[in-house]
């Protein structure tokens, strides 16, 4: 019998732990499917009531719903990736008595889940809005899209692996790297355009690499964006490299304790 290559094996692997965890994330708990629709339209929803409606004010020119779809999804796919990732190696630990099976296999079957999960709940929710609500919701720079997605992804990915890491060393401190996503959210310009803000305190929330993904998210998306000084894909490019070197050195100095736990 002919042996395998290692590509073939790591395949093997990768496909049967994204059918896993793509059964896990689907049906997990009852109408799991349904949620994961849900929960971006109720977040739409709760903040157009509180936007419109309780303080009277609108997007300028733009539309409110669109902007806080633009904003909502790819940050909760962000969200969802780090902490998701950071329960990977605790929720596979029985398959690691498989020696084919690594940490960093978990890892990245969960990260492709999440996104293609992400993605088929954002082009529902966009044909939605176009179809049957009249919304333009055309991408105006698409390959500037895509590219700033890969990038916010990447960065989730990287902080998921270090979030993984200190998750197993220090399992009492996962309850709060979860909060640590509540001021994180609130801080992204998810929930306001940033030249809303008062210039104090756009300088300290600029630190914040994913306020400049979800902004250059919304510019790609709408053709007459206004783009706000400071905000530019350079600072969250280099965060991310930074980011992911440091992953990829701690997942290599604790590969060895996160299959041992």
């Amino acid at each position: 019998m002919q042996k395998r290559s290692a590509l073939k094996i790591t395949g093997a692997v990768l496909f049967a732990l994204i059918l896993r965890e793509a059964r896990a994330r689907l049906y997990a708990r009852r109408f799991g499917a349904m949620w994961l629709l849900l929960e971006p339209i109720v977040h739409i929803v709760v903040l157009l009531v509180v936007v419109t409606v309780i303080r009277g004010r609108t997007v300028p020119g733009l539309e409110a719903p669109v902007f806080f779809l633009v904003g909502i999804v790819p940050f909760l796919l962000m969200r969802n990736i780090c902490l998701r990732m950071m329960e990977a190696v605790s929720a596979n630990q029985a398959l690691f008595a498989y020696r084919q099976i690594k940490p960093l296999d978990t890892l990245l079957a969960r990260l492709i889940v999440e996104v293609a999960i992400s993605v088929c709940v954002y082009a529902l929710l966009l044909l939605g809005m176009g179809l049957f609500f009249g919304y333009d919701v055309s991408i105006n720079h698409p390959l500037e899209w895509l590219g700033i997605l890969l990038l916010g992804i990447a960065l989730s990915f990287g902080i998921g692996v270090i979030l993984c890491v200190i998750g197993e060393a220090a399992p009492e401190s996962k309850g709060f790297l979860r909060m640590m996503f509540l001021p994180l959210y609130l801080i992204s310009g998810v929930l306001f355009p940033i030249w809303s803000m008062p210039s104090h305190l756009l300088e300290w929330i600029m630190w914040n690499p994913f306020l400049h993904i979800i902004d250059g998210l919304r510019w790609a998306m709408f053709e007459h964006y206004p783009q706000t000084h400071g905000i530019n894909m350079q600072y969250p490019f280099e965060v991310t490299f930074c980011i992911l070197f440091l992953a990829m050195g701690l997942y290599r100095a604790r590969r060895l304790r996160l299959v041992a736990i």
